[in-house]
């Protein structure tokens, strides 16, 4: 029997546990599940279903920052390069620590691999955006400070040395990303920002990510009666684009914005600006649930009208076809990668995610019409099903790494 390819996942979650978290551990659990000797290297938070859900089927090692504060960091750096030698892969889900890529594309850049969601928002949001990437500050200090520390990030972040920070940064993410063996995109938007910012064009291949089932045993169950509200999932930063979802809430017809509920499940550090704007609009009927369960978010799926998921810039979009799973329709930007899984009249609708309008209208459109809304959620789940499953996924992704190996 030929000796199983050694695979090493990475990923550090950035601040709060999302998307690419979720996809990290999927990705090192049905890999391993398909012939590699698959670990978990994992930093950031973590919730205690998904930690006991990776640790049961995959072996886990914690992932460090490469900018130590301590000897004793500086010994988990040397350490965790040490034990990835050992591999014979070594794939980057979604985002690791800047520095730590860099030292691994420096000694070990012939067995990266890097399945990108985008580039580095906090360093190339002029480019992927056209938005100054000085819009980010709101995000970047805080995440900076509580993993860095607050010395660092005090001292490179500070109003003089801002624009040099991010300027050194970008030279040293330029040359890593050009370093590696192979990039995987999950999205042809991706790949196309994988273009626009580091002029790479070929060495360049999408896989889509995959969805499973929440409820396995459950997801095929009769649907319950529809709930009295819309749901949107998103961490609270600027490219979830939350004030025009309000704003589009709040120019419903009065009798549907009196009937009905905007549930918004996510966090993050525009938490309280939301909550303000939310005030000042006077939208008494909008709720947020932050770091839900996947119990909890399982349930806010099924009992849902349909989502409205209108970011500006999304790479790709888990949420539509989470809900999908669901049977639920989605209302999603006509930019990004959620155009790329969501069909426009047939399993959702796309709209121009800048035009609180046109956002109100898709809205009216389903609540006013629940056969057309029944309809696309049904068509939804069968494409979801049938070309975005976990293991359809990995299944593409595994045939990419098993060439390099080869």
């Amino acid at each position: 029997m030929s000796k199983k390819a050694r695979l090493a996942v990475l990923h550090y979650a950035l601040s709060r546990f999302g998307g690419g978290a979720k996809m990290a551990i999927l990705q090192s659990i049905y890999l391993k599940r398909m012939g590699f000797d698959a670990e978990l290297f994992y930093g950031g938070p973590i919730p205690a279903d998904w930690r006991r859900r990776a640790s049961s089927e995959v072996e886990m090692r914690p992932l460090p920052l490469g900018l130590p504060k301590s000897a004793r960091n500086v010994q988990e750096i040397a350490e965790t390069m040490e034990r990835l030698r050992s591999f014979d892969v070594l794939l980057i889900s979604y985002v690791i620590c800047p520095f730590l890529a860099s030292y691994l594309s420096k000694f070990l850049g012939s067995k990266l691999v890097w399945y990108c969601g985008e580039p580095l928002r906090a360093l190339w949001e002029d480019y992927l955006s056209g938005t100054s990437y000085k819009t980010l500050k709101c995000t970047v200090k805080p995440t900076s400070s509580s993993f860095y520390g607050k010395t660092y990030s005090s001292i490179f972040l500070s109003g003089r040395l801002y624009d040099f920070s991010i300027k050194a940064l970008r030279a040293l993410d330029m040359k890593t990303v050009r370093s590696y063996r192979r990039i995987i995109a999950q999205s042809c938007y991706s790949k196309e920002l994988v273009g626009r910012v580091y002029h790479l064009e070929e060495n360049v291949s999408v896989v889509y990510p995959g969805v499973e089932p929440m409820e396995p045993l459950k997801v095929d169950a009769p649907q319950p009666p529809l709930s009295d509200y819309l749901l949107a999932v998103g961490a609270m930063i600027p490219m979830k684009n939350y004030v025009n979802l309000l704003r589009a809430f709040s120019r419903l017809p009065p009798g549907h914005r009196s009937a009905l509920k905007l549930l918004i499940v996510g966090d993050g550090p525009l938490k309280t600006a939301i909550q303000s704007t939310i005030k000042e609009m006077g939208l008494k009927n909008v709720m947020i649930r932050a770091r839900v369960s996947e119990d909890e978010l399982t349930g806010y799926y099924r009992g849902c009208r349909f989502i409205v998921h209108v970011a500006i810039h999304e790479p790709f979009g888990l949420v539509p076809l989470e809900a999908a799973l669901f049977g639920k329709p989605s209302i999603v930007s006509n930019v990004g990668g959620p155009k790329e899984t969501v069909i426009d009249k047939e399993t959702g609708l796309l709209v121009n995610p800048t035009n609180p309008e046109e956002i109100a209208a898709a809205m009216v459109q389903l609540l006013e019409d629940d056969k057309l809304a029944s309809s696309m959620g049904m068509k939804a789940k069968e494409r979801a099903l049938k070309e975005f499953t976990m293991e359809a996924s990995s299944k593409k992704l595994a045939e990419k790494l098993n060439e390099i190996i080869a």
